[in-house]
């Protein structure tokens, strides 16, 4: 059952135990990740399980690596999601994908392709992280990787650019590398009702 109040006590966790995510706890979070919303219905995120890559040099220096259960990779690519948005749109207006309309409803969108993209990892993101959360796996988001080592390391799709990596598991109850996500700033300083 997904749990709303874990989201609103979560935390940034770095140190897990050496418990074991079900299969299908994980299987879950994937599905719902491939179901995120993304604009033009272009989908160009993949999510990688790159548990396998824990003791990599471009990694190891992580904490939150170091005793994570997974470790999940999003990536993505600017030319599938130009593809995925030309099929979506061309299907919409009943026209082939070389259609200029397509072409220029695109164009009328969507500026810089490859930010475009990038900003659906991060919708996925939050869809994936949550429903983890809400299962009661815990994570911790790492953008500071070597993104150039990771990519010939991993030997992604073509086209596909590493982006994120989620490290999770069990929250460690003795967690020295955790913080309160709202210790940073108060909600007031969030949220503007009116302006």
């Amino acid at each position: 059952m997904f749990d709303i109040q874990s989201l609103l006590k979560r935390k940034t966790v770095k140190n897990f135990l050496s418990k074991k995510i079900s299969a299908e706890v994980l299987q879950t979070a994937i599905e719902v990740a491939y179901r995120t919303p993304t604009s033009l219905n272009s989908r160009p995120v993949i999510l990688v399980d790159i548990s396998n890559k824990l003791k990599a040099d471009w990694l190891s220096q992580q904490q939150a690596v170091q005793t994570a259960q997974h470790l999940f990779l999003l990536a993505f690519s600017p030319e599938a999601g130009e593809r995925n948005a030309k099929i979506f749109l061309s299907g919409r207006f009943g026209t082939t994908l070389e259609d200029d309309q397509v072409s220029k409803k695109i164009e009328n969108i969507v500026g810089n392709r490859t930010e475009w993209a990038r900003q659906q990892v991060y919708l996925t993101a939050g869809y994936f992280s949550a429903v983890l959360e809400a299962q009661g796996i815990s994570g911790c988001w790492i953008a500071g990787f070597d993104k150039d080592v990771a990519e010939k390391d991993l030997n992604l799709p073509k086209d596909y650019s590493p982006e994120l990596i989620f490290a999770c598991g069990y929250a460690n109850p003795s967690n020295t590398g955790s913080c309160e996500t709202e210790s940073a700033r108060k909600f007031e300083d969030f949220y503007f009702p009116h302006i």
